[in-house]
């Protein structure tokens, strides 16, 4: 997986690319800790368009993320969901934990 990094004190966009499994765990939690610090207001969007999978342990990271960043009085985005990605998310039932814009 890749990830490519956009922010600034008003919002962050993280855009992961390739397949997100237990393997970009490590790269995952350095990227988000790294926006968490940054960012001073939210919103963080995760931009998934270019995600073709997530696994059961990506699903975790995000509620790790989304944990982290409600404490710290942020909130997280998933934004433009591949469509095997919201399929999964669907299925998951993220739409209620997590604001999911699609397209």
């Amino acid at each position: 997986m890749s990830l490519t990094l956009h922010q600034d004190l008003q919002a962050s966009r993280l855009r992961l690319e390739g397949q997100f499994t237990f393997e970009a765990h490590t790269q995952f939690r350095s990227a988000t800790q790294e926006v968490l610090d940054a960012t001073a207001t939210g919103p963080i969007t995760l931009d998934l368009s270019g995600l073709s999978y997530l696994d059961s342990s990506a699903l975790g990271m995000l509620l790790l993320l989304r944990e982290k960043a409600d404490s710290k009085g942020l909130r997280v985005v998933l934004g433009k969901p591949s469509p095997a990605v919201m399929e999964i998310l669907k299925i998951v039932q993220f739409g209620k934990l997590f604001e999911i814009q699609e397209g």
